[in-house]
This record gives C-alpha cells, sequence and structure tokens, in this order.
C-alpha cells in the first residue's frame, strides 16, 4: 500500500499535515491546496499535480527519492516549485 505524508512547511513543520493512502483529486478540502513545501514518502511513487483533479505540470517522488533517497523531501526545492501542488496520485492509478 502505498503512503505519503504532505506538510504546510519546510522540513516537515507546520501546523497543516495530510497523510494519505489514496489518491487525492482535490487538496482544497485539507487546507494545503498550494500549500505543501516538504513531503515524506513511506512507500510507493507518487505524482504530484500543479492543478486539482489531476491536471497542469506533474512531479513524481518516491519511497526511494528524496535528498538522502529515503523518501524524505524535507524542502521543495529541486523536486517542485513551491506552493504549486492541487492534487496527487499514486503512480500508475
Amino acid at each position: 500500500m502505498a503512503k505519503i505524508i504532505a506538510f504546510a512547511k519546510q522540513n516537515f513543520e507546520g501546523n497543516n499535515t495530510l497523510v494519505s493512502t489514496e489518491n487525492v483529486p482535490n487538496l482544497k478540502p485539507s487546507g494545503l491546496n498550494n500549500d505543501i513545501s516538504s513531503i515524506i514518502v513511506i512507500s510507493g511513487t507518487w505524482v504530484l499535480f500543479e492543478h486539482i483533479n489531476y491536471e497542469g505540470n506533474s512531479w513524481t517522488v518516491s519511497n526511494s527519492g528524496g535528498s538522502t533517497e529515503d523518501g524524505c523531501y524535507p524542502t521543495y526545492s529541486g523536486y517542485w516549485p513551491n506552493n504549486s501542488i492541487g492534487s496527487f496520485k499514486i503512480q500508475g492509478t
């Protein structure tokens, strides 16, 4: 089962976090729409999308990626533009 944790602030901080094991077509209800600055991918490969409903530019993150190749992305820098994620889904779904 794929699992991702998204954070509003860099370095896995902020009052707003989202833990998901399923596709999220719209981040607005979570309060994280266009407000994800760090991510931990516990398992699987995920595709991040610029807009809701999996539209716009996309970026891929995985449990073997990130700065130390352990699924931890403490900052958006080099992976996706800051404050630009509207939806995400498990790759291949």
